[in-house]
């Protein structure tokens, strides 16, 4: 937990700079950060998740995980990440209350969280204020 990040954003988020998440998970990397989570849900979790694949051609050690929230979840781009994890428990869930659960999962399983959240409303938006909550250092992202 203490060398993993996650991506915590909404699923529009026209006009991210590319380059202000690779910064961000590059400083993330230079501070020991070796695995990054992402839901697959949106756009910013793909942008995420690309930027860490690209990112490993300099840092071939990282991780790029996804985590779904049920076992019939699409998985766009799966030659993106390392490994696709499906949490201990999640099947005892309706696949609508396994998502924010999966959120939680993701939160709780690390340490930072880079982040694009603009509005108070929607999964994101609950996400990251229970990111907060839990005390994760957060790197926020935004236009």
């Amino acid at each position: 937990m203490e060398k993993t990040a996650t991506f915590i954003g909404h699923g529009e988020c026209w006009g991210v700079d590319k380059e202000k998440v690779r910064a961000a998970a590059e400083e993330l990397i230079q501070k020991g950060v070796e695995t990054f989570l992402s839901g697959g849900m949106g756009g910013f979790d793909w942008l995420g998740a690309r930027v860490v694949y690209e990112l490993k051609e300099k840092y071939p050690h990282i991780k790029n995980i996804l985590v779904i929230p049920y076992l019939t979840f699409n998985v766009r781009n799966k030659d993106l990440f390392d490994e696709i994890l499906y949490p201990d428990g999640f099947e005892k869930y309706h696949f609508k209350a396994a998502i924010p659960k999966r959120n939680r999962f993701l939160v709780d399983n690390s340490k930072y969280a880079i982040c694009y959240v603009t509005h108070g409303w929607g999964g994101a938006a609950q996400t990251y204020e229970y990111a907060k909550k839990h005390g994760l250092n957060i790197v926020d992202i935004r236009c």
